[in-house]
């Protein structure tokens, strides 16, 4: 039975942000409706895994990065965050003095790799099981041959929008093409 909605989450009234109900885009494009989801899911998701982890919002986006692809560079952490080096360089220290993350030297070079402590795994763990609760809270209502068209449908977007990506990134000027240009 498509769509039963029964065993969806009971309707709350989320605080919005002035603009957030969308205007006459909002309600028309794919994109800006599934964008304007991902803002919802990545608003909730703040607020849970910071009050979680007693970090900030970019604290425990770097140590979840960091645990599940440890033996990172800065200059990797940064390119896939978005954020610049010298940030997550300042929160790496940070999450170092809490005892969170270490840093390794490369080969006497200036180069350092972060990987997460035991302690820092400890703290990631709980956040791993709050995703898998986001996401069957995020799906509740859906019939399995839902969950199944929605997986397929999210691959082929994603195939989509790496095409589009991968177009853009062409067409960009120099230093543009990797992070957007921003």
């Amino acid at each position: 039975m498509p769509f039963d909605r029964s065993d969806r989450l009971a309707p709350a009234q989320a605080q919005l942000i002035k603009g957030e109900e969308g205007g006459p885009l909002a309600h028309r494009l794919s994109y800006i409706r599934i964008m304007r989801l991902v803002r919802f899911v990545k608003r909730g998701s703040d607020l849970l895994y910071s009050r979680i982890s007693g970090l900030s919002d970019f604290e425990w986006r770097l140590l979840a990065r960091v645990c599940e692809t440890p033996g990172m560079s800065i200059t990797e952490i940064s390119a896939l965050m978005d954020r610049g080096a010298a940030q997550v360089s300042r929160a790496v220290k940070r999450l170092v003095g809490q005892g969170l993350l270490r840093r390794e030297n490369v080969g006497g070079g200036p180069g350092v790799r972060i990987s997460a402590t035991t302690r820092g795994e400890g703290v990631y763990a709980p956040l791993v099981s709050a995703a898998f609760q986001s996401e069957r809270d995020l799906i509740a209502g859906l019939a399995d041959e839902d969950r199944e068209a929605l997986d397929r449908i999210i691959a082929v977007m994603m195939d989509n929008a790496l095409a589009r990506l991968a177009r853009e990134q062409q067409l960009a000027g120099p230093g543009e093409g990797a992070r957007g240009g921003r």
